[in-house]
């Protein structure tokens, strides 16, 4: 039994270019998104108001079941 051994492939090495490339233009981050080197927004952002919900939900229940039945009469 023979066995032949072969060299490993030896693939190049990766570029050494920086990214992004020199000159190209890098959209910045979105507003609010945390920066790594700045440091926290120190404004205080405006109290939250609540709002009660109030029976809207069961009058728009209300209108779409009334709905279905006109369009079931109509059709």
């Amino acid at each position: 039994m023979s066995y032949s051994h072969q060299a490993p492939e030896v693939y190049p090495p990766p570029p050494s270019t920086a990214y992004p490339p020199p000159g190209q233009y890098v959209a910045p981050p979105p507003a609010g998104y945390p920066m790594g080197d700045a440091p926290p927004n120190p404004q205080n952002p405006p109290p939250v108001e609540t709002k009660s919900r109030g029976d809207g939900f069961w009058k728009g229940c209300c209108a779409a079941l009334c709905c279905c039945c006109v369009l079931d009469a109509c059709f």
